[in-house]
C-alpha cells in the first residue's frame, strides 16, 4: 500500500459529504485558538503538514461526523451517527490527523464560536510576534460586522473570508480584482498593495485548492485483512503526539456499540472516584477491572468484546454493573481508611484492582479491623516495591486467582499474594531500599504514623505539602559539592506547605531551625529531625542524612507489619 494524496479543498468536501468520518475512539477537538493560527501560518509558509492515517473498513464501529459549528463545551454526542446506517458499508475513517482536518473543516465550512475565519490579505511580508509564535500570515475568527469595521478603520490589514478564496471557482486574477474594488483606498495605494494581494490569492488557491498537500496512508481492511487488534495497535502508535489514546480507549468504542449508557455510566463512576481532581482514575482502570471481574483476565484483547463470546462478556459486565460499581465505592472507603487521599501518594492504580476484586468476591461485606489493616499493609508494600508497575497484567490475574481461591470475608490472603509475587520474581521484602521508591508515599506514611495528617487536597490553592530539601539543594550541590545521591535523598526530604517552602527559600538548617521551633515547638518530632545540633551543620551533612534515613526506615518497617 502506498501513500495517497488529496488537496485540502477535496478533504474538506469529503468531510462535508460524510465520506471522511471519525471513529468514536477519537477524542474531541482540543486545539486552542493559537494552534489554529499557527497551523494556517505554517500552511501558507509551505511547511509540511505531516502525513495522516486513514482506515478503510466495513467494521461495525461507532462513528461520528466532524464538528461544523464549534463552541466551548460542545457535547460530542451531537456528532454521533447511527451505526445501523453504516453497518457493513465501506467507510473511510481518520485514525491520525483529526485535529488538523477539524481545524480546516471549521475554517472552510463551519464556524468557531459563531465566528468565521478571515485572512489578512495584506499579511505575509513582515513577521510579527504573537505570544510565543512568530507569524507571517494572519488569520482571525470574527463576525462579518467585525471584519467590516476592522477594514474601515485599519489600513494595515484587510480581512477576507478565507473560504471565499479557497472554495471560489473564480480565477486568482478575478478574485484579486474583486478585492481591490472593495478596498477603500486611493488608486496610488491600491497599486502599492496589488502585488501582495495577487501573490496571496494565488498562493491560497495553490496551497488549499490545487496542490495535494494532504498525504495519508490508507490502512485498507476491505481489500487486505487487518485484524482489529492490528488496527488498534497502529492507532495507538500513530497517536504519539497531541492527546494520546490508550488501547482501552479504542476498545471502549466496541463496548458502546451494545451498551448505550456506557459513556454516562463510566463517567459518573469516574467523577465519583476522582473526587474533584484528587485522583486520575480513567476508563483504562475501570475497563481492566471489569475484565478481571468477568474472569476474562486483565489483558486488553479485542476478541474479549467481539463475537458471541464478547457479547457474553459485555452482557455479564453490564448486568452486574451495579455490583461492580458498589465495589468501586467500597474501594473509596478503603482508601480513606488507608489515608491515601491523592494521586501524589498513589504511584500505581493497578495495585487497587485486586482490592476491588476482593470486595466484589465478598459482596462488599464490612471487613474486620484486622482485614483492613492487612490489606493496607499489603497495599503499602506493593506500592513501595512497585509490584504492579510495568507489565502488570499477569500480576493482576494471579492476584485475582489467589483472592478467589484463598480469601474469605475475614481473611485477606496477604501471604499467598506475596508468594505469587515471589514466583513472578517481584520484590516483597521490607529492606532499607524500600524507602527510595515513591518519596511522596514514603513521607506520607512517615507523617501519618508520626501523628500528623497531611492534606493533599486543600481547599486553598497553594497549601498542598511539597517535598523540601532540608539542606538546600543549591547550596549543598554547588557550594559544598555534595553528591546528588545524598542531596536528593529521602533522608534530606521533608514535607512543607508551599507558602512556607517559599518563605524558607534556601536557608541552611542552622539558620532556619530555631525560627521553626519557635513557631512549632515539636518541629523536630513532627518532621523526624535528629535533635543533635552537630548534625545540623553542613560539614556533618552525610551523617545527618544517614541518621534521618534510619529514623524514616524504622517507621516504615514498623508500619509494614501484618496482624495474624
Amino acid at each position: 500500500m502506498k501513500y495517497e494524496s488529496i488537496s485540502i479543498k477535496r478533504a474538506v468536501e469529503m468531510i462535508d459529504d460524510k465520506k471522511l468520518l471519525l471513529p468514536h475512539i477519537q477524542r474531541p477537538f482540543v486545539w486552542k485558538y493559537e494552534q489554529v493560527k499557527s497551523f494556517f501560518d505554517s500552511i501558507m509558509r509551505e511547511y509540511p503538514i505531516n502525513t495522516l492515517l486513514f482506515w478503510r473498513t466495513k467494521e461495525d464501529v461507532q462513528i461520528r461526523r466532524f464538528i461544523d459549528s464549534y463552541h466551548e463545551g460542545i457535547n460530542i454526542k451531537e456528532t454521533y451517527l447511527k451505526s445501523s446506517e453504516y453497518q457493513n458499508k465501506e467507510k473511510l475513517l481518520v485514525l491520525d490527523g483529526q485535529q488538523r482536518l477539524q481545524a480546516l473543516y471549521i475554517a472552510l465550512k463551519g464556524n468557531y464560536e459563531d465566528n468565521e475565519l478571515y485572512f489578512d490579505i495584506l499579511s505575509g511580508r513582515t513577521p510579527i510576534i504573537e505570544g510565543k509564535n512568530e507569524l507571517k500570515y494572519l488569520v482571525e475568527y470574527m463576525t462579518k460586522e467585525q471584519a467590516n469595521q476592522e477594514n474601515a478603520e485599519n489600513k494595515t490589514h484587510y480581512w477576507i473570508l478565507l473560504k471565499d478564496i479557497v472554495l471560489s471557482d473564480e480565477s486568482s486574477t478575478e478574485i484579486k480584482r474583486s478585492i481591490l474594488k472593495k478596498i477603500n483606498r486611493t488608486e496610488e495605494e491600491k497599486q502599492q498593495i496589488e502585488e501582495i494581494i495577487e501573490d496571496n490569492v494565488a498562493k491560497i488557491k495553490k496551497l488549499f485548492a490545487e496542490n495535494d498537500l494532504i498525504f495519508y496512508y490508507p490502512i485498507d481492511s476491505v481489500s487486505k485483512r487487518y485484524t482489529y487488534d492490528e488496527v488498534l495497535e497502529i492507532f495507538v502508535r500513530s497517536n504519539s503526539g497531541g492527546t494520546i489514546l490508550s488501547k482501552s480507549d479504542l476498545m471502549f468504542s466496541l463496548i458502546k456499540l451494545n451498551w448505550e449508557t456506557a459513556e454516562e455510566d463510566f463517567e459518573d463512576l469516574l467523577n465519583s472516584l476522582n473526587r474533584q481532581g484528587a485522583f486520575i482514575f480513567d476508563k483504562d482502570f475501570i475497563l481492566k477491572t471489569a475484565l478481571v471481574w468477568s474472569g476474562k483476565g486483565a489483558k486488553y484483547e479485542v476478541a474479549k468484546f467481539k463475537g458471541p463470546e464478547g457479547e457474553k462478556t459485555l452482557e455479564y459486565i453490564r448486568s452486574d454493573w451495579e455490583n461492580l460499581e458498589k465495589s468501586f465505592l467500597w474501594l473509596q472507603d478503603f482508601l480513606d481508611y488507608a489515608r491515601i487521599t491523592s494521586d501524589e501518594v498513589l504511584p500505581s492504580y493497578n495495585s487497587l484492582i485486586p482490592i476491588v476484586y476482593f470486595a466484589g468476591v465478598h459482596d462488599c461485606k464490612t471487613a474486620s479491623p484486622k482485614v483492613k489493616h492487612n490489606m493496607q499493609t499489603w497495599l503499602y508494600k506493593v506500592l513501595l516495591n512497585g509490584n504492579f508497575s510495568g507489565q502488570a497484567d499477569r500480576a493482576i490475574d494471579n492476584s485475582a486467582e489467589v483472592i478467589y481461591d484463598e480469601s474469605t470475608v475475614d481473611y485477606f490472603p496477604y501471604r499467598e499474594l506475596e508468594e505469587t509475587m515471589r514466583k513472578l520474581r517481584r520484590k516483597v521484602d521490607v529492606d532499607s531500599l524500600i524507602i527510595d521508591s515513591n518519596h511522596y508515599l514514603v513521607l506520607n506514611i512517615v507523617y501519618l504514623f508520626n501523628n500528623q495528617i497531611l492534606n493533599f487536597q486543600p481547599k486553598l490553592n497553594g497549601n498542598t505539602p511539597e517535598i523540601d530539601h532540608i539542606f538546600p539543594k543549591s547550596k549543598m550541590t554547588y557550594t559544598y559539592k555534595q553528591p546528588s545521591s545524598l542531596v536528593n535523598n529521602i533522608g534530606n526530604y521533608m514535607f512543607l506547605e508551599k507558602t512556607l517552602n517559599i518563605q524558607k527559600t534556601n536557608r541552611m538548617p542552622e539558620d532556619y531551625f530555631p525560627e521553626a521551633i519557635a513557631e512549632q515547638p515539636d518541629f523536630f518530632r513532627r518532621n523526624l529531625i535528629p535533635t543533635n545540633p552537630e548534625l545540623h551543620k553542613p560539614e556533618n551533612f552525610s551523617e545527618f542524612v544517614n541518621t534521618r534515613r534510619e529514623m524514616i526506615f524504622n517507621i516504615i518497617r514498623n508500619v509494614l507489619v501484618y496482624r495474624d
